[in-house]
């Protein structure tokens, strides 16, 4: 998932304890045993929300940054999740089979699912949502989850006038998405094996939706539909919706949203049942005033954002929580906006920044520089990737920079176009990070005069989605630990995330033959092919990578079961054993 609102101070030194173990070490307890509990067992989280204090979107279907995905992810349920170690585990199906070639996926859907307001959920229902997220009519941001399924692409890539659909694709249900409410059962076709396809199911692309409820032009496109979650005048006194274990009591898109536990969800009476009656987010435009509300006084159990200057005091506090993070920050380039779309104006830009001093300077310290676009502790990391013109110093090179440069300038008459380079408001460090970047390219590149844009997070990132900023920050967390997740779905040609349009089709035809393999037998081969994409990637510069980083934050004593997985969020799988002790 995009990193988008949250710890936009960059984090700090990424400690994996190997590829797999992804489990979060922390300073706190994380014991889950229910005793002592308190009598309000209610959780008050403090948010970042990147300039504004509100969130992106509740889409299920539209939902992509590191702000919403967290919370979507506990109002609607998919039929697989990922656990706290990032392991595919059943949830809405209980069980999943697939055919011996590896084409056909079939769904159990779990007996007695509701959604809030108590209407029963059907494998339709799931249908109805995967089909929703890929109609061309939504122009979802996040439908290339779903591509590996038969005729997805393509559906996708339809026309859509007016909510009237012209092309060969109408819909993917009764076609590769076939829902068999009678026996329980939702049956997916791919359009080849694809050796993360369960794993891509556990995006909220595919989770349960309330046909009912969505309203408006273009499959509720403009977002408005989720205003009604919350219980309205019809009397649905538990929300409506979704059908995960908490539903929307309150949303003012002022700062304030409220979850409450959800009596209808199938866990009560599966022995899930949350401890938590309920979870306030109180949303703030500013990371450095969420941090100090949450450091002088007890109003709030938890902050997800530490300010880097405060970092070293925070790791003194019993309260702070460190743990693995897959994610990597980078600079994109706009390959349709000049000077990006020549590859040594991309290449000047990116030689010449010195990551390690960007760490020191901004960072103070905490982030690991690195030329990598698929993080360390995932499969398929490549401990021989260099950076572009074979650079292995994280500290650039001002003259391969400059040399490049200015075989672009000698391209362009000497003068080349105006450069903005654009950030969120989140916080004093985004500021910062932006203001030193933008020193190295003006000081080290003649005549570059980049100036910056900032906006809040929202704004910048509908601008992002229509591919038209010129040049921008960049964070991507694993939505799950392949590959795939941090190549094809970002720098694929075609993919709907690719927002600085790079087009490498050499790394392109790579990361296709690896998407393909799901033998057991073959995944050194399938990484293989990974990681020769990844330094075409890296070569061309399809984005420019700066950094790894850490997951940290802060939450009270009290507050037992909560622990971020290294996607820097609760697993949907743990909530349930979060509570609030007697203190």
């Amino acid at each position: 998932m995009r990193l988008g609102l949250r710890k936009l101070s960059f984090p700090g030194l990424l400690v994996l304890l190997g590829t797999f173990a992804l489990l979060v070490s922390a300073c706190g307890s994380t014991n889950t045993s229910s005793g002592n509990l308190a009598a309000n067992q209610t959780f008050n989280i403090a948010w970042a929300g990147g300039g504004s204090t509100d969130i992106a979107t509740l889409d299920p279907g539209q939902a992509s940054d590191s702000g919403s995905i967290p919370i979507v992810n506990m109002l609607y349920d998919g039929l697989v999740v990922l656990d706290k170690n990032l392991k595919v585990a059943n949830w809405g199906a209980d069980k999943v089979t697939t055919s011996a070639d590896g084409l056909t996926y079939t769904f159990h859907v779990r007996p007695g699912q509701k959604f809030s307001d108590g209407t029963p959920v059907h494998a339709s229902d799931y249908a109805y949502a995967i089909d929703r997220s890929d109609n061309p009519c939504l122009q979802s941001p996040v439908n290339y989850y779903l591509w590996s399924i038969k005729d997805a692409a393509t559906y996708a890539g339809e026309t859509c006038t007016n909510g009237v659909i012209t092309g060969s694709v109408q819909t993917l249900i009764g076609d590769s998405v076939v829902a068999d409410d009678g026996a329980g059962t939702l049956t997916i076709t791919l359009a080849q094996p694809a050796g993360y396809f369960l794993d891509a199911m556990t995006y909220s692309t595919s989770y349960a939706l309330e046909k009912s409820v969505v309203t408006g032009p273009n499959l509720g496109q403009d977002d408005k539909w989720t205003n009604t979650l919350a219980a309205d005048t019809s009397g649905k006194a538990t929300g409506q919706g979704g059908s995960g274990m908490f539903y929307v009591q309150t949303w003012d898109h002022q700062g304030n949203l409220i979850l409450k536990a959800n009596p209808n969800w199938w866990g009560v009476s599966a022995g899930k049942k949350p401890k938590l009656t309920q979870v306030n987010y109180k949303i703030f435009a500013d990371g450095d005033t969420q941090y100090n509300t949450y450091n002088s006084s007890t109003t709030y159990d938890m902050t997800d954002f530490i300010p880097a200057a405060q970092l070293a005091s925070a790791k003194s506090q019993p309260d702070y929580y460190s743990a693995p993070y897959l994610e990597v920050n980078t600079v994109a380039l706009n390959w349709n906006i000049k000077p990006f779309d020549n590859l040594d104006a991309r290449l000047a830009f990116c030689e010449v920044i010195n990551r390690d001093l960007l760490n020191t300077t901004v960072s103070k310290g905490a982030n690991i520089p690195s030329w990598h676009l698929v993080p360390k502790g995932m499969p398929g990391y490549n401990t021989s990737l260099t950076g572009p013109d074979g650079l292995t110093a994280t500290t650039g090179d001002i003259a391969k920079a400059q040399a490049h440069w200015n075989a672009y300038l000698a391209t362009v008459g000497g003068t080349p176009p105006p450069i903005v380079y654009s950030y969120n408001t989140s916080s004093s460090a985004a500021k910062l990070y932006a203001e030193a970047l933008i020193s190295a390219w003006n000081q080290n590149l003649p005549k570059a005069n980049v100036t910056s844009d900032s906006r809040d997070w929202t704004t910048i990132l509908k601008l992002e989605q229509q591919k038209k900023v010129q040049s921008y920050r960049f964070g991507w967390i694993a939505d799950y630990p392949d590959p795939q997740d941090f190549l094809t779905l970002l720098y694929s040609t075609t993919s709907s995330y690719n927002e600085q349009n790079a087009s490498v089709p050499q790394a392109d035809q790579l990361m296709a033959q690896a998407d393909a393999i799901s033998d057991p037998a073959k995944q050194d081969q399938r990484m293989q092919l990974y990681n020769q994409a990844e330094q075409l990637l890296v070569n061309n510069v399809a984005i420019c990578p700066l950094t790894q980083g850490q997951n940290y934050y802060r939450v009270r004593t009290y507050i037992k079961g909560f622990q971020e997985n290294a996607q820097g969020q609760q697993a949907t799988t743990e909530w349930p054993n979060v509570y609030v002790q007697q203190h």
